[in-house]
């Protein structure tokens, strides 16, 4: 895809967002019958001034519009009875209700049983063996690979997680037939990018297999210049508006505008020509911008894309380049003490805690995730429950290794993040030159199969899981071999790879 191509789509899709969430801003709630009577934790949504709501233990989301002062307590856990008020219309997209009966629970008790689960959690992580990356379990039929022979695959392989499981890249609606036009909503059903569909796929999954851990995927480095929303309360935000939140190096007083930072930026992303003369850059012309993770508003548009996936039922959520922020001002201002570093570090670990917070609401243990550099600060630590690093591209290309290079990264983390699991996979972007680029590009199907083997037995030794790459992962816009000579994503079973074999032959062995 070309950069016009890929500049089209994506504004395509920011338009089609925008007319579904205008959509959606207008309807009255139909969340339910007469009179319910549930257990749930009360939650602070800062939108519109601030509201705030139930969550139930099963995910429901109610707007209480007559709670008591003393239950205005943001993770207060309590039981509630309720009439379902189908004749208000409200902004918010939570089910409206009129309180009739309310209490609090123990904290205490809820805080005790919350520890228990989360170190049942954190054990049952320490003892995945096989992890798969598979991005996405909802695109079968752009593959032709239904539901069923994809279990199939992981029951095979006998995976315990299931990494990448979902990608919120572009906005992502919550049901494909809610959107405007028949060909957008082909489009969606296709590509199975709803969350519709992330929920029943993952309940198809856990029916077959209940015990394996589910991790979705989203991006902190992107906002993307058209209309984006907050899928859970409905809140648009529009050109000029997502240029409001991209990161400005100035905001601290550092010597970068913002638009030579996200021009530069931006070429490495193809959101603008590489080729591009970065003083002639218009944030009207860009596809996207770098987002700035110490501003509020962007946090909770990126808190509620984890959240989707958790209300669809992922058990893990892995956040891309959280702390590439503070990496790229430390790089910057060469200074690890500076305040530009130091918040966006913060920022970033707050991130992690909201996550988890959002988890405890529902009363489960949602595992948190990301890469290596978050243990690179003299910070006190984030709370990550796992960590991901990826050979580099001279690696893949050598087919080799570095063992000093790796030890002293795996150090690293255990000095600052102690045991926490860490997981290698081959990365990638937006063009060949990543490591996935070229493995699938430079390596032929017999050095692929070797460099699996190979990275499998050295993470092994290392007691680093290597992540099995079955599906998913772009190899680049300029990619010449494609999977099933049609797709710029890597599979495994494509016969232009065929490196499944070798992948299950390793993970069953694993189990012997």
């Amino acid at each position: 895809m070309n950069l016009e191509e890929r500049g089209i789509k994506n504004r395509a899709l920011a338009t089609i967002g925008f007319l579904l969430t205008i959509l959606l801003l207008g309807c009255t709630f139909q969340g339910g019958q007469g009179i319910i009577e549930l257990t749930g934790t009360v939650k602070y949504v800062p939108l519109e001034g601030g509201f705030y709501g139930v969550v139930t233990d099963k995910g429901e989301k109610y707007y209480p519009l007559n709670l008591p002062d003393e239950f205005r307590e943001d993770g207060l856990r309590i039981n509630f009875k309720a009439k379902v008020r189908k004749d208000v219309v409200t902004i918010q997209m939570w089910v409206p209700v009129e309180i009739l009966k309310i209490e609090k629970l123990p904290q205490t008790q809820q805080n005790q049983s919350y520890k228990e689960l989360e170190v049942k959690a954190k054990e049952k992580l320490r003892r995945v063996r096989v992890a798969s990356l598979y991005e996405r379990i909802t695109d079968g039929a752009v593959v032709d690979r239904s539901t069923e022979e994809m279990i199939s695959l992981f029951k095979e392989t006998r995976t315990d997680f299931i990494f990448r499981a979902f990608w919120r890249w572009n906005p992502c609606p919550n049901k494909c037939n809610e959107l405007s036009s028949q060909k957008a909503r082909w489009r969606c059903e296709f590509s199975g990018y709803s969350y519709e569909k992330l929920e029943k796929t993952i309940s198809e999954i856990k029916a077959e297999m209940p015990d394996v851990i589910i991790c979705g995927a989203v991006p902190a480095q992107i906002i993307h210049r058209g209309a984006v929303w907050n899928p859970e309360t409905g809140e648009i935000i529009g050109y000029p508006q997502t240029w409001d939140l991209a990161l400005d190096p100035q905001k601290w007083g550092v010597n970068v505008s913002k638009e030579e930072f996200q021009c530069e930026f931006g070429k490495k992303q193809l959101w603008v020509s590489k080729d591009l003369d970065c003083s002639l850059y218009s944030p009207e012309e860009a596809a996207a911008y770098f987002p700035d993770i110490t501003n509020p508003r962007f946090q909770r548009l990126l808190i509620s894309w984890a959240e989707k996936q958790i209300d669809a039922g992922a058990d893990a959520i892995w956040v891309d380049m959280l702390f590439a922020q503070a990496n790229l001002l430390l790089k910057i201002t060469k200074n690890i003490n500076h305040s530009a570093v130091k918040e966006s570090y913060e920022a970033a670990c707050k991130i992690v805690d909201e996550i988890h917070d959002y988890g405890k609401l529902k009363g489960k243990y949602v595992y948190v995730g990301s890469w290596l550099s978050a243990a690179m600060y003299p910070y006190s630590p984030p709370n990550l429950d796992f960590v991901t690093l990826s050979p580099s591209v001279k690696e893949v290309k050598k087919m080799e290794l570095d063992e000093e290079k790796w030890s002293k990264r795996l150090d690293i983390v255990k000095q600052k993040l102690g045991n926490v699991p860490v997981f290698a996979f081959i990365d990638w972007a937006a063009t060949t030159k990543t490591p996935l680029g070229v493995f699938s590009q430079n390596l032929s199907k017999e050095e692929q199969r070797m460099f699996l083997t190979l990275a499998d037995n050295f993470f092994t030794r290392k007691e680093v899981t290597f992540v099995y790459p079955i599906h998913g992962g772009t190899m680049g816009v300029d990619a010449k071999i494609l999977s099933f000579d049609k797709f710029k994503i890597y599979d495994s079973l494509a016969p232009e790879f065929q490196t499944y074999e070798t992948i299950k032959h390793l993970a069953q062995n694993k189990r012997s």
